[in-house]
């Protein structure tokens, strides 16, 4: 009878085991920063897009009100009264316009808002997410709408209306409307609470963007400060109210959301302009970034969306911000 032996396999020596591991961790370390740029080139894409659905839904408020919204109106600041809020039926999202009791005449001034400036949208609350609003780059910490310190949870957003240089819509003295978002109406001369009420009239046409739809900013990123403890105590972002919510000057002025940063050193004061931030800075709060690379998208006046570099430089920033400065640019400049 004959014998069959069968040898057995070798197995891996713990050496080559190590080998192919090591291998599989360099293939890793050379692919992940290629996932990493891939990811982030999608979530610019899809910000961009986000930005635009944003464009047509201003042009299509447009063309129903021969005006584009404003900012807000000022009145304490009322949640769901700013532009965003009442974009809300040109953008899929729901709608429900409230006049508010009393109006100008409870003030005793004697203004007439134009149609449609002085409602609220009380079809949703203060804590709505809007999946439009929010860039896919400011990952999950934009979800973190609850504040324990506020009394209402708040829903956040990266997209800000564009006030013109040099002003801080949240003044209730400033009357700078050279930008295409701007309130409704201010106070007149004389300190608070003696204070006079004074009509701006209609609001931003596409008509008086005298310096051209193409060359003239409408929204930017940047993005939300949900947690009061990394902003200074304030939190910034909240899409439902205005100011460093939903609007913000180019270049801004004044420090509403921290007074220091992380290490205790006061804000930057001054003009802020758009440059890098850090999401973990409030002082970043008071000027235009994103968390993208190199800098961020915007939206301009025609519906078009471009990314600029931070380097784009102050002077060109100052003209895009102004809808009618003449400041005429070309876009090899930007």
């Amino acid at each position: 009878m004959t014998t069959v032996r069968v040898r057995g396999r070798r197995g891996f020596t713990l050496i080559e085991l190590l080998v192919v591991i090591a291998i599989i961790g360099v293939l890793i370390g050379l692919l992940l920063p290629a996932v990493q740029k891939v990811r982030e080139a999608a979530n610019r894409m899809s910000c961009a897009n986000n930005m635009k659905q944003l464009g047509l839904a201003l042009h299509n408020y447009h063309d129903a009100n021969q005006r584009f919204p404003y900012e807000n109106f000022h009145s304490s600041d009322q949640q769901r009264c700013n532009w965003i809020a009442h974009l809300f039926p040109y953008f899929e999202q729901p709608f429900k316009p409230q006049q508010l009791s009393g109006g100008p005449s409870g003030w005793g001034f004697n203004v007439t808002p134009i149609s449609g400036s002085f409602i609220q949208n009380v079809a949703i609350g203060d804590d709505y997410l809007v999946k439009t609003l929010i860039c896919p780059s400011d990952g999950p910490k934009i979800h973190k709408s609850v504040d324990p310190d506020w009394d209402t949870n708040t829903a956040c957003g990266n997209y800000l209306g564009v006030n013109a240089p040099n002003t801080d819509q949240r003044d209730p003295w400033n009357r700078n409307i050279g930008g295409v978002f701007y309130y409704w109406c201010h106070f007149g001369p004389g300190p608070y609470p003696t204070v006079q009420f004074a009509d701006w009239g209609s609001a931003s046409t596409i008509a008086g963007i005298t310096d051209g739809t193409s060359t003239t900013l409408m929204v930017g990123e940047r993005p939300s400060y949900p947690d009061p403890d990394i902003a200074g105590g304030w939190q910034s972002g909240a899409w439902v109210y205005s100011e460093m919510d939903s609007a913000l000057g180019l270049p801004n002025t004044k420090l509403w959301v921290a007074g220091t940063d992380p290490g205790g050193n006061a804000c930057p004061g001054g003009n802020q302009w758009f440059k890098p931030g850090d999401i973990n800075n409030g002082c970043d709060a008071h000027h235009y970034w994103s968390l993208h690379t190199g800098g961020g998208n915007w939206l301009f006046c025609d519906g078009s969306v471009r990314f600029l570099q931070y380097s784009v430089g102050t002077a060109v920033q100052a003209a895009l911000a102004t809808k009618a400065g003449g400041e005429p640019l070309s876009g090899d400049q930007f």
